[in-house]
């Protein structure tokens, strides 16, 4: 019985020590460690791709993509239940036309260092996957750096730290000049908030 009350014990520690498997408490407080830094107010990111048609080409450069226009960045991790969630609503909205497949959605790993980009791709760009991408998805390397555009060189922090570390699932929307237009940590998929986040990508 003992054994039993360990190994329950042990499943549950693992359950919150997962990436995506964040607390409240931990996001505030990283929340809090971010607004003490001095982060660029303007950011691009340049990373390898999972290399499909959709991906337009091996590396993609966020900014020189966009043209101008606004993109929806979703932050992902493989093992992360609401990640799925949103994909997999994200994708069947595209299927049924609700959503334009021409609709600016750019999923970015946000966990390289736990997990490796043949994982990524399995979950989210594999086409008998259910979690499979009908949009980019971008897979940095751990210790990466986002763009700092005002000075045209890279960041002094990796790109989690420089986008506010991210939760997984969430979601951050930039214009065509790096700007953060809003921020969204809705866990599980909700459609009413992502037709609120098209309106703004499209405004």
């Amino acid at each position: 019985m003992q054994i039993r009350f360990r190994l329950l014990a042990l499943a549950l520690t693992l359950l919150v020590i997962l990436p995506g498997c964040t607390s409240p408490k931990a996001m505030e407080e990283s929340d809090e460690t971010v607004n003490e830094l001095d982060l660029p107010e303007r950011l691009n990111l340049v990373a390898d791709t999972a290399g499909r048609d959709i991906d337009r080409g091996p590396q993609m450069n966020i900014i020189a993509d966009a043209n101008g226009s606004n993109t929806l960045l979703l932050w992902v991790s493989t093992g992360c239940s609401g990640c799925h969630d949103w994909t997999e609503m994200i994708a069947e909205s595209m299927r049924n036309g609700s959503i334009s497949n021409d609709t600016r959605i750019v999923t970015v790993h946000r966990y390289p260092s736990f997990e490796s980009s043949e994982e990524v791709i399995e979950v989210y760009a594999t086409e008998n996957s259910t979690t499979n991408s009908l949009w980019p998805v971008m897979m940095p390397f751990d210790g990466q750096s986002a763009i700092d555009l005002d000075k045209g060189e890279e960041t002094e922090y990796d790109f989690q730290t420089a986008f506010g570390n991210p939760a997984t699932p969430s979601f951050t929307l930039i214009d065509g000049d790096g700007n953060t237009l809003w921020k969204n940590k809705q866990y599980w998929a909700n459609y009413t908030m992502l037709t609120d986040a098209l309106e703004l990508l499209d405004s």
